[in-house]
């Protein structure tokens, strides 16, 4: 009877230490489960805060102006957060995150020279100085956009100043005169315009502002900074326009087709 006892003491014992461990293998399943959801969770919120900046282009009539500001941005993401950054302070080696593409076309959706929707009129040998190419991609491995403007307006833009240089544009008409003979009245406005909207160029007289091209071509090269951020801009809102990864969903690529009109 005694044997029977401990016997059952015994089992209960180690039922109840079963028990126990079931208890704790459960509550560890439990935790590790809800810290999946949490750390999902988060990676969701991650997901949706990083398209957020992005979405907001996916748009008509993306102005030229917010084009430049994604373009800048995507450049910044590739080489710091893609799986394409280098250097010690870049994270992408680590976050593993594919690179961001940014495609746009400048052929008018309407059709017509491209070309001469950014040069100026006023410029006696119309050519493009700035907007070169009918399209330009921004990715890990390519950004001709960078050297081809904006390094060249923020070469400008330090040279002359950013509101020196939008005046200059703006007085156009009045500092580079079409007329073949102006009046001594007519180049003396043009001297003064050009010196007072100028940040660091001045210029003696008519002879002098006329003869030195450098400025025609930096004011027409300017003004076609200000054209480019005055167009409006179409997001290809299709599958191939528009891409996401379909590991972690970011979106991976966007592509813009210009529309032809200016704001």
């Amino acid at each position: 009877m005694e044997n029977a006892s401990k016997a059952l003491i015994m089992a209960g014992s180690v039922l109840i230490a079963l028990m126990i461990i079931g208890a704790l293998l459960l509550m560890i399943n439990n935790l590790s489960s809800y810290q999946e959801t949490d750390t999902k969770t988060a990676r969701d919120a991650q997901v949706v805060e990083f398209n957020n900046q992005y979405e907001t282009y996916n748009r008509k009539n993306v102005r030229g102006s917010d084009l430049y500001s994604l373009l800048n941005r995507a450049v910044d993401y590739n080489k710091r957060k893609s799986t394409k950054g280098t250097g010690d302070k870049d994270e992408g080696e680590y976050l593993a995150y594919q690179p961001m593409e940014i495609t746009f076309d400048l052929i008018p959706l309407s059709g017509g020279d491209w070309k001469e929707k950014f040069w100026t009129s006023k410029d006696s040998n119309p050519t493009n100085h700035l907007i070169k190419e009918s399209s330009y991609t921004v990715n890990d491995t390519s950004n001709k956009f960078k050297t081809d403007v904006y390094e060249k307006v923020k070469n400008l833009e330090t040279t002359y100043g950013s509101d020196s240089l939008n005046n200059l544009v703006i007085g156009m008409s009045k500092i580079f005169l079409d007329k073949s003979n102006p009046t001594e009245d007519e180049k003396k406005l043009a001297v003064d315009t050009f010196n007072i909207t100028s940040k660091n160029k001045k210029a003696n007289d008519f002879s002098q502002l006329d003869e030195i091209s450098v400025y025609r071509k930096d004011v027409y090269t300017y003004a076609e900074y200000v054209q480019f951020k005055r167009a409006k801009f179409d997001c290809v809102n299709t599958d191939d326009g528009v891409k996401y990864d379909q590991k972690t969903g970011r979106i991976i690529k966007m592509t813009f087709k210009f529309t032809g009109n200016f704001e």
